[in-house]
């Protein structure tokens, strides 16, 4: 550690133009659509059933079918993400190739190796693991793939941030390991192909094009924390955390105190 005279005289007071280039330079992040290039990967052929499991409102399932042909299969257990799901489809003109129904990850509504492919975007930090995967690999035909994009917590995210950032987002903190999710795939029968670290590239990306994102999200920080007690009365303990919760994701993923990542899985057997 230096010292105060070190720190204010040599390091501050001596700027590095060199520093200052190396961390105002782009380092040209990806966007966002680079999960479906890894999803590619795949070779999804037209005609085959994608489940897109945690569908929401069948955003990717859209965008599934319109890039490679497929049939989808959009699930989610919130009946209103059913409703809005169905809004979609109809609106994209899709649905004869995308369905919708409302159902959990842990039951999934199709026959044993009935699927090609699974898509499962951020949906398995809040639910039953083990059990949620072995299901996804049951549905699978032999030799299918799964595509996981998944945020998981670093050694950075201080415990009593942890703590508090989980129980806001009915996220189960055993989830939040990548190692444990790794041995839980290979216990239920799929390998992983590959892994993809993406860190903060996204929010990054946005940022440099511009997008306010980022910004309004710690203005909006910052005013919740400041007016905590007056936001509680108003609205209540649990809408406050869940929105603080909300609004912290993104600024977490940008200070490294959460890292999204994504995974192509191979369902084993030929």
């Amino acid at each position: 550690m230096p010292t105060v005279q070190e720190l204010y005289a040599e390091i501050w007071g001596k700027p590095d133009p060199d520093f200052e280039a190396a961390v105002t330079g782009s380092l040209h992040p990806r966007g966002a659509d680079g999960l479906y290039d890894l999803f590619a990967w795949l070779s999804p052929a037209p005609d085959d059933l994608v489940l897109d499991v945690g569908g929401r409102d069948a955003t990717h399932a859209v965008d599934l079918a319109r890039r490679f042909g497929c049939r989808v299969l959009s699930l989610d257990p919130v009946p209103l993400h059913a409703e809005l799901a169905r809004a979609r489809v109809a609106e994209a003109g899709l649905a004869e190739r995308v369905a919708v129904e409302t159902a959990g990850i842990e039951a999934l509504p199709v026959g044993d190796g009935e699927a090609a492919h699974v898509w499962c975007h951020d949906v398995l930090n809040m639910v039953d693991l083990p059990r949620g995967l072995a299901e996804c690999v049951r549905a699978l035909r032999p030799g299918g793939g799964m595509l996981v994009y998944q945020t998981f917590g670093t050694a950075l995210l201080e415990p009593n941030e942890a703590r508090r950032l989980y129980a806001a987002n009915a996220i189960r903190p055993e989830n939040q390991d990548p190692a444990r999710f790794e041995a839980i795939a290979r216990d239920v029968g799929v390998a992983v192909a590959e892994q993809d670290v993406i860190a903060s590239e996204w929010r990054e990306h946005w940022a440099e094009a511009g997008d306010r994102r980022l910004l309004d999200d710690l203005l909006a920080v910052a005013r919740m924390m400041r007016t905590e007690a007056a936001l509680v009365e108003r609205f209540g303990r649990a809408r406050f955390e869940a929105e603080l919760g909300g609004t912290l994701w993104g600024v977490y993923q940008m200070l490294g105190k959460l890292c999204p990542t994504a995974y192509l899985l191979r369902k084993q057997g030929s």
